[in-house]
């Protein structure tokens, strides 16, 4: 007999329910397998686009690199997809697209430190320096061991001005690192601009000990040191810059400019020399610097060719008139001296200190205060001699408030005298002239 007749009747419906449970878990193990196998695919596929889009971005061929993105984005969009967007955008300088790829990625994951890291260096790229703050600072609180982006913070204090701000930023970096001579550096220019002199000079020292190529911190470091009291420091700074930067213009001047400080000017003279020598600039600041340092170390010649050319590019400077008046002076030559001097003190008070005199003067004529106008009106006259109308108006107060016309008539006189008939109220004072001699001559 077969297994069939081997079998009660009463055991086929168990049997038969038994087959059915392993024909069901059959199917559902090949499901779950074939489920398994198109979540792999995907995860390959996935995994390959990455791949695929990174090296494409290696190769710097962006085009096709955005296109893959934008696939990759429209399937399943990520921060990360966002973020290698706006990098390439970011290296494309399409710094606005950038910014809005980064935004887009800020949204699938707002706390992600170097996406914030890259929108921060953005903005403040473009100028949106308020908006990159508030995002170096969320990062800083994210990470508070990202130095980089803290110094970066820092810099954009810098270039706000806001030194005391950019100074707690670089104290904060220095306690966690004190070797680090690009954050020292910044540091040490913050020190100085919140006149913390001695902590600069310090830094600035360490800072050209560690690196002494560093060209900017010679000059920094000679004006962070006391001219007065430290004058063997800025002179020794200067000459080791020059070891390392022989013949550098810049350094060449601040050695001149030091002896010119000094008042060392045949030094000065020297320095200037070797300065023009080197290439140096002659514009007029450095040029009468050189003039006044040649004068003193008694070379008068060449003193007065240099002013003389400083009177052709600024006939109006009041120094280079007064130099040359004292050239002149040495050299016996009186009377170009004296036109000279003349005109250096005439040009050391400029025209609005007496235009503001002769508005005081009518100030105070409108207060009825006659005395105190008519001396503001006379140091008017007195500081600009060209400003014949002042003489005017002193006759016309003098009419007003002296019983006694004559001051009046002379100054009416005087006027007409300067302006020789070029001036605004000849023909009153013509007539005033008139009739206060008629008063006059009926008095008598």
């Amino acid at each position: 007999m077969g297994w069939r007749e081997s079998v009660s009747l009463k055991q086929i419906p168990a049997f038969s329910r038994m087959i059915a449970i392993t024909q069901r878990y059959t199917k559902t193990m090949k499901t779950i397998k074939h489920l398994l196998f198109i979540a792999f695919i995907g995860i390959s596929v996935a995994s390959f686009s990455q791949d695929k889009i990174d090296l494409l971005i290696l190769n710097k061929n962006y085009n096709e690199a955005l296109s893959q993105i934008d696939i990759q984005i429209n399937r399943n969009p990520s921060a990360q997809l966002y973020f290698k967007k706006g990098l390439i955008y970011n290296n494309q300088q399409n710094y606005q697209k950038a910014l809005k790829s980064y935004s887009d990625a800020l949204q699938l994951d707002p706390n992600n430190v170097e996406i914030l890291g890259e929108m921060a260096e953005g903005l403040s790229t473009l100028g949106n320096i308020f908006d990159a703050i508030t995002f170096y600072k969320k990062v800083i609180e994210l990470d508070t061991t990202n130095l980089v982006l803290t110094g970066k913070l820092g810099r954009v204090y810098i270039n706000l001005k806001e030194y005391k701000n950019a100074y707690n930023i670089f104290e904060g970096i220095y306690l966690k690192d004190s070797t680090n001579v690009y954050w020292n550096k910044q540091f040490a220019y913050c020190s100085f601009r919140i006149l913390k002199r001695k902590q600069a000079v310090y830094l600035y020292e360490k800072v050209l000990e560690a690196n002494p190529r560093d060209y900017g911190s010679y000059s920094n470091l000679a004006h962070a040191y006391d001219s007065k009291n430290e004058p063997d420091k800025i002179l020794a700074l200067l000459e080791k810059g020059l070891q390392e930067f022989p013949n550098d213009n810049d350094l060449l001047l601040e050695r001149a400019n030091f002896y010119f400080r000094s008042k060392n000017y045949k030094k000065a003279r020297d320095a200037f020399n070797n300065y023009f020598e080197a290439g140096g600039d002659s514009i007029f600041d450095i040029g009468l610097n050189y003039g006044i340092s040649t004068y003193f170390a008694n070379e008068v010649d060449n003193a007065l060719a240099i002013f003389n050319k400083l009177f052709r590019l600024n006939p109006n400077d009041m120094f280079v008139m007064y130099y040359i008046s004292l050239c002149n002076k040495k050299q016996k030559n009186f009377e170009e001296a004296e036109k000279m001097m003349q005109w250096a003190i005439e040009a050391t008070v400029p025209d609005y200190v007496a235009e503001m005199y002769h508005h005081l003067g009518q100030i105070f004529g409108q207060q009825r205060k006659f005395k105190e106008s008519i001396a503001a009106l006379n140091k008017a006259y007195q500081l600009a001699p060209k400003k014949h109308e002042a003489l005017f108006e002193i006759a016309t107060t003098y009419e007003e408030f002296n019983s006694n016309k004559t001051l009046a008539l002379n100054y009416y006189r005087l006027y007409l005298k300067e302006v020789d008939e070029g001036g605004d109220n000849v023909n009153y004072a013509l007539d005033r002239i008139t009739k206060i001699k008629e008063e006059l001559f009926f008095e008598e």
